[in-house]
């Protein structure tokens, strides 16, 4: 959710996808006034809560990450993202759901 709404942010801030991110956060957190970071800190905070292993868990390494990204860029579920993510994007959320805990 962070890398994608920086990457709406930096590259495509009228989409309404980024509004769309107060709006989940405002649902989540149950304040009028939570904004897109909240609610991305609410979503970190359930995963915490509940203990969801990251990627490393189940064997994904370092060196999985390229073929994950070549496959995550072919996946028909890309297209539904609000914004096209850069390899290096790609690779830090990647990185990210190896590490967490």
């Amino acid at each position: 959710m962070e890398v994608n709404l920086r990457a709406l942010r930096a590259r495509a801030p009228e989409h309404p996808a980024a509004a769309r991110f107060g709006d989940v956060a405002r649902w989540l957190t149950g304040r009028s006034d939570a904004s897109a970071e909240e609610g991305i800190g609410w979503v970190a905070d359930l995963r915490r809560a509940l203990r969801v292993p990251g990627l490393s868990a189940y064997g994904l390494t370092a060196a999985d990450v390229p073929a994950l990204i070549e496959k995550a860029k072919a996946a028909s579920s890309m297209r539904g993202n609000p914004i096209a993510l850069t390899d290096a994007e790609l690779t830090e959320i990647a990185e990210r759901a190896m590490a967490a805990a």
